[in-house]
């Protein structure tokens, strides 16, 4: 059995998956929200995944740990650790100071400003893109923090993020996203699109060259060990990493611990073999780890 573990908010990703069509693991799979109440009873042995985990609140995390650690002492199988997992900004210093990413992030309410431009703000806790516009120099950044200012958002949940620009000599940029389970790593997607920041599947470019690129891209798995060694990093066994190049460098945009395993709803026939090949691995790689 397999327990996924997610705020009430993140409830619909996993449930899209379970109630889809396609190749679906044979391993029973339980969703349910955090809770102090669930857990206990712990049953027998299972794997728990720690999901959504950039959505807890703070003073929810320290219940997790005992939990994490009373079901670690009955030998259940435990993915993403609630507070050893690095979160956006965590993993994004860290990666930049290593010299992995050349870009840098900072919180809106420490002291420390942008070194680069442009910047773009974004919520640390969500995965909708920017709030703001691209900002091009201090002045810029100084006018759109007191717009923020009137947002209902907490400082210390918003990020400026230096912009890291990976497009090519023909102004092409591709968005990679790669799942990890249980410790194993696949292609999920290539978006090769000419927008600067990719966000979803309808910004991309689909044609025969395209679509034969990405189905190469989940055959060759050509990325696997620099991203084993960014997700070891991030202590984040269960997830999905979107990240680019730069000048032939590998540039990691954030690790989503509660990713949509269903994201194309009506796909282009082109991505179709790319997809259930997809689905067939994402099947098979649940299963593994499975605690039966």
């Amino acid at each position: 059995m397999i327990r996924f573990l997610c705020t009430r908010r993140g409830l619909l990703p996993i449930r899209r998956y379970l109630e889809a069509g396609g190749p679906r693991p044979k391993a029973r799979i339980e969703a349910s929200v955090y809770g102090r109440d669930l857990f206990t009873r712990i049953g027998k042995p299972a794997t728990w995944i720690f999901s959504d985990l950039e959505r807890v609140l703070p003073q929810g995390l320290g219940d997790l740990v005992k939990a994490w650690n009373r079901l670690e002492a009955s030998g259940h199988r435990l993915l993403n650790h609630p507070t050893q997992s690095l979160r956006r900004y965590e993993l994004l210093r860290t990666l930049h100071e290593t010299g992995i990413n050349r870009f840098n992030v900072y919180r809106l309410d420490e002291a420390r400003r942008p070194a680069r431009w442009p910047v773009f703000i974004r919520r640390e806790d969500e995965h909708d893109g920017a709030l703001s516009r691209f900002l091009k120099n201090a002045e810029e950044y100084d006018r759109e923090l007191e717009a923020v200012a009137r947002l209902p958002v907490a400082r210390d949940h918003l990020l400026a993020v230096e912009f890291c620009d990976t497009r090519d000599a023909k102004g092409i940029v591709r968005k990679y996203g790669a799942a990890c389970i249980g410790g194993e790593i696949k292609p999920f997607h290539v978006y090769v699109s000419r927008k600067p920041i990719v966000k979803h599947s309808t910004d991309a470019i689909v044609d025969a060259e395209t679509a034969a690129e990405e189905l190469r891209y989940f055959d060759e798995n050509p990325h696997e060990a620099e991203l084993r060694d960014v997700f070891a990093r991030a202590r984040i066994e269960y997830g999905r990493i979107d990240y680019g190049f730069r000048q032939g460098r590998l540039q990691v945009w954030e690790i989503n611990t509660n990713p949509y395993w269903v994201v194309d709803s009506a796909p282009d026939p082109l991505r179709v073999p790319f997809l259930e090949r997809r689905a067939q691995w994402l099947a098979r790689a649940l299963d593994r780890i499975d605690t039966r």
